[in-house]
């Protein structure tokens, strides 16, 4: 953790858009825990990607930045257990050491796989909501991993199957417990639903279809009414 330079209150550093989508889930998963923890942000700033020096004072390059009190928290897994630990009488994120381990695991997971394959299929269209240089940006920084965006749009149809049973895992685990973490929502369904929903905001290409318990799950944790 940084000192801060503006001490006092809880700002929320978070990824701009043309448009107020959210296109971080990075973001979201920090969204969805403050508000599971019932706490309030006093200040949303927000951030292109080629704006690093706006969040230089954390000594990170990415968003989310969380400034709560005189602490300055950068990373959305740090972020979760600053929460966790500064408020322990608010709501768990995690329910306990297993729980913790639970929201690491889907936290690696996500990291590895999961948000780089649905990177893969919504890459090119995210490019409509950022304004000319994020998206050059964007271009220059992903096409070292994913080839010319253009691309992924032409094959992403043809590898939607093979994503969507790669979920059923996943899906059979929400569909039995209702949630990842069990009856109640935690950190590791925050993580997982905070995907689904950057790639809703970024792309009209559905990951899902309506009828997958995946994304009534996912459509009811990212409702702004959930509590």
């Amino acid at each position: 953790m940084a000192s801060n330079p503006r001490a006092g209150g809880r700002t929320l550093y978070d990824l701009k858009s043309l448009d107020g989508r959210q296109l971080s889930p990075f973001g979201q998963r920090v969204h969805l825990a403050l508000r599971h923890k019932g706490l309030a942000v006093d200040r949303i700033e927000l951030v292109r990607f080629v704006d690093k020096e706006a969040i230089a004072f954390a000594k990170s390059q990415t968003v989310p930045v969380l400034v709560d009190g005189d602490k300055v928290v950068v990373d959305s897994w740090r972020i979760a257990n600053h929460l966790e630990e500064t408020y322990p009488d608010r709501p768990s994120l995690f329910g306990g050491d297993a729980g913790r381990a639970l929201a690491r695991y889907f936290n690696n997971w996500c990291g590895l796989w999961l948000t780089p394959e649905i990177a893969s299929f919504i890459l090119f269209d995210m490019l409509d909501h950022i304004d000319e240089e994020d998206r050059a940006y964007i271009r220059r920084t992903r096409a070292p991993r994913f080839g010319p965006l253009e691309k992924l749009n032409e094959t992403r149809a043809a590898r939607l199957p093979a994503f969507q049973k790669a979920l059923d895992p996943l899906r059979l685990t929400v569909k039995q417990n209702g949630n990842l973490h069990g009856a109640t929502p935690g950190m590791a369904d925050f993580m997982v639903a905070a995907a689904f929903h950057w790639a809703e905001q970024s792309s009209r290409f559905a990951l899902l279809q309506t009828d997958d318990p995946l994304y009534s799950w996912s459509q009811r944790l990212n409702a702004p009414s959930h509590a």
